[in-house]
């Protein structure tokens, strides 16, 4: 009886994750729709009231008292914002759900010699969370990397060609003005440099000349400072993401490249 209770709930784990795959994908796919015929309305009402500044105050008025006008507002803008957090839950039910009730019936079965509570399948979720976010921004700076890598030697090369000679990092202090006489159009080098130092200047540093240690730390510390889910006071989501953006520049290669450029 019990093996054949553990197969059941086994079973049942199967086909609640189909199910609740099929429903966060479903649900995706609207609330992306709806965000981006959102961002359309916006683009529309802005040129419209600006070509009909004049006649704003009556504009307004309409809007305001055509019921049809607030089931746009809740249908493309409400229901795509809480459509996110909707997901996010139901992500997080069948991660949690589904491993716990895998866990068990395998218990039962005596493939496993025990399982966990519910709320530690919560805390692998968010692990699992967080390891994926740890993933996905070593990619985007794995790439950005690249990009950078690439623009510093499509510029060199176009200095090559000009007959000119630019010495890369360390030639970086006194190419200025052959870089104006030479007509290029796009200087990555001045982008870098603004760029990490707007990125210092997010992070709150008062210098520039920094280690990767200071930006885990400074990050730490304003990460929690500002945290949406932690600061209900205001909203800190954007501040929040240039925090997020600036720690993501700031890597152990791009500091070393800032120093290089320095000397």
């Amino acid at each position: 009886m019990k093996k054949l209770f553990g197969k059941f709930i086994l079973g049942l784990s199967k086909v609640l994750d189909v199910i609740l795959g099929a429903i966060v994908t479903g649900l995706s796919y609207i609330v992306n729709l709806l965000s981006s015929i959102s961002v359309f309305l916006v683009l529309i009402g802005i040129a419209f009231l600006t070509l009909g500044s004049f006649l704003l105050p009556l504009v307004l008025i309409f809007l305001l008292s055509n019921p049809v006008f607030w089931l746009i507002i809740f249908v493309f803008f409400i229901v795509p914002f809480l459509g996110k957090k909707f997901i996010s839950f139901l992500r997080y039910i069948n991660y949690s759900l589904c491993e716990y009730l895998n866990d068990y019936g395998n218990f039962l079965l005596g493939n496993n010699k025990g399982y966990s509570s519910f709320k530690e399948y919560k805390r692998k979720y968010e692990r699992a969370q967080e390891e994926q976010y740890e993933r996905e921004r070593e990619e985007r700076q794995r790439r950005e990397q690249e990009e950078w890598e690439r623009r510093f030697n499509a510029f060199n090369e176009y200095f090559s060609n000009q007959g000119g000679y630019y010495g890369g990092y360390q030639g970086y202090q006194g190419y200025q003005g052959y870089y104006q006489n030479a007509g290029a159009s796009y200087d990555p080098y001045s982008d870098f440099k603004n760029k990490f130092e707007n990125a210092c200047r997010v992070l709150e540093f008062n210098t520039f000349d920094i280690d990767y240690y200071q930006v885990k730390l400074q990050y730490r510390k304003l990460a929690k400072k500002y945290h949406p889910d932690l600061n209900r006071d205001t909203d800190t989501t954007e501040k929040f993401q240039e925090i997020n953006s600036a720690f993501e520049f700031l890597t152990e290669e791009n500091i070393k490249r800032y120093n290089q450029m320095k000397r």
